[in-house]
């Protein structure tokens, strides 16, 4: 099983490049891929943990797995990664958190009980 690690990847972006047109293009293709935004859309996120989740989900996949026009990933062109993900490794990964998360629930829960 893979894990991931979290880390700063610090570049020099050169802006000069960088137009508006951009920024506008990254927040549509959220807008139109990512339904939790819209208040009263279907996907509506109620709860904001869920929300985080949801949003860090999409980010990922996005990112690590969906290959692009130039036939790589995000994360594989600048280097951040050396092989592009499968969507099983997310999931796997992302099972593997949850188990991680519920099972420090339990502990914090079992260590407040008087014996």
């Amino acid at each position: 099983m893979k894990t991931a690690e979290r880390k700063a990847v610090v570049a020099s972006p050169d802006l000069s490049s960088l137009a508006t047109s951009h920024i506008e293009g990254a927040f549509l293709t959220i807008r139109q891929e990512l339904k939790r935004f819209p208040r009263k859309g279907l996907g509506y996120s109620k709860n904001l943990d869920a929300h985080k989740s949801g949003v860090a989900l999409y980010f990922g996949v996005y990112n690590f797995v969906r290959r692009r026009a130039l036939g790589t990933t995000p994360a594989l062109a600048p280097g951040v990664e050396l092989k592009p993900w499968q969507l099983e490794d997310v999931g796997e990964m992302t099972a593997a958190y949850v188990r991680r998360k519920d099972d420090a629930t339990f502990e914090a829960a079992f260590a407040k009980l008087d014996f």
